[in-house]
């Protein structure tokens, strides 16, 4: 079907006929805000883009996007909301074919805020679970950036990329308890603006709804968070051209397998601080339907070992649902390369269990293996953390997944791309 649209591309703007949209190069976008016009030379200000995009107006301030590179898609959706002019904001999201038009799917966005002056022990992967907790009281953590920089304020400054929701007031900082004393962390935000007195990131404060004195003042998880005090001092300069050089940011999106094909992931988590262990599986169809998953504590205090022990009840839970052609993806490098003989185990207990595991494999008809990222993994991830810090028998799903699975589900199947650092 022939879709009229017009192409802006560097300021300037043609009539074309789209015949053909590329589902991996489409955004949906929702225009909020008085006015209904985009202004797409703020848009394109923003995103700097290098192959132009193609905008279709849905009505009722949603835009589709149809951009001339997977690239540049990439770039508009990584740098999240454009807020511009009088109060307007434009939302962006992966599209998909058969979308509701709801403003409901359009609240979580993805922004970058600095922890300024953070003095922590930051060594190894401790440090960062400790940024991740931190950031979480502001949004869900999904990259950090230890790379430095001065922020604008000089010195080093820890940024970490967020999902918020744009109908929810931002978090200015939090009580951070280091166990002598405890201090304020404050939250600075690398966006263009948001609403100095109710917090949210979809207007400025000239054009906020409600007056400075009636808005509310947000208290989330606990008391500890602090919402109402905003100003500038909230805000930081964007750094995104400066980040890149420094920490190339790569992005990652769970894909569906082929046809014909079931796809496992699956992921162990072991808790060192409470000593639990447990795994986790989903398996999905072709058409990235839901199958079956499956979240269970492991007796042991090996997070590899915990790896190992979800990969084998995800095998014989595919085995006994009769899969015939398998594909495996688990954020493990070490298991999926011994699985598939690229790396030698060590020790007898290791030797075991991947024998075991190798046996397992023999009951399908046709195997893959291949490692993947924590961020195209996040399905599993998330049972496998349910799995140790709560489940005390093992949990099976079958057709009906759990409640708390189904953001990381929808996520998957708009194959939505989230952002990691490799340094």
């Amino acid at each position: 079907m022939a879709v009229y649209a017009h192409r802006y591309s560097y300021g300037r703007q043609e009539e074309v006929y789209v015949f053909e949209e590329k589902e991996s190069c489409v955004l949906l976008g929702k225009l909020l805000g008085k006015k209904t016009c985009l202004s797409m030379d703020h848009v394109l200000d923003a995103w700097d883009l290098e192959d132009g995009v193609v905008t279709e107006s849905l009505g009722d301030g949603f835009f589709l996007f149809s951009f001339g590179s997977k690239s540049d898609m990439i770039k508009a959706w990584s740098r999240g909301t454009v807020v511009y002019g009088e109060g307007e904001c434009l939302l962006v999201r992966k599209w998909c074919p058969g979308l509701q038009l709801d403003i409901k799917i359009m609240s979580y966005v993805q922004v970058w805020i600095q922890l300024p002056d953070l003095d922590l022990d930051l060594d190894g992967r401790g440090g960062e679970e400790a940024v991740h907790i931190i950031a979480s009281s502001a949004g869900e953590p999904i990259a950090v950036d230890f790379s430095g920089g001065g922020g604008g304020g000089g010195g080093d400054v820890i940024r970490v990329c967020i999902e918020v929701d744009v109908n929810q007031p931002l978090v200015s900082g939090v009580e951070v308890d280091d166990g002598d004393g405890g201090f304020w962390q404050s939250f600075r935000y690398e966006v263009s603006g948001f609403c100095f007195d109710c917090g949210r990131l979809d207007h400025k404060r000239e054009h906020c709804p409600q007056s400075h004195h009636d808005h509310p003042r947000r208290r989330n998880r606990g008391s500890t968070l602090n919402t109402s005090t905003y100003g500038s001092h909230n805000l930081a300069p964007r750094r995104e051209e400066q980040y890149k050089r420094q920490a190339p940011v790569h992005y990652f999106s769970w894909h569906r397998p082929a046809a014909g094909w079931v796809k496992l992931n699956f992921d162990g988590s072991f808790k060192g601080r409470t000593g639990r262990a447990g795994g986790g599986g989903v398996l999905r169809g072709p058409d990235g339907s839901f199958i079956a998953a499956f979240a269970a504590p492991l007796e042991t205090s090996s997070a590899l070992m915990a790896e190992i022990g979800a990969l084998q009840n995800g095998l014989r839970l595919a085995l006994k649902l009769n899969v015939k052609r398998i594909s495996i993806e688990g954020d493990s490098k070490i298991t999926v390369e011994m699985l598939t003989g690229k790396r030698l185990p060590k020790g007898e207990e290791q030797s075991s269990v991947m024998s075991y595991t190798r046996q397992l494999l023999e009951g399908f008809e046709e195997t893959t293996a291949r490692h993947e990222f924590r961020e195209a993994n996040r399905s599993a991830d998330h049972l496998a953390n349910m799995a140790a810090e709560a489940a005390d028998a093992s949990m099976e799903w079958h057709h009906h997944p759990p409640h708390s699975l189904l953001p990381f589900l929808l996520h998957d199947q708009l194959s939505m791309v989230v952002p990691r650092l490799i340094l």
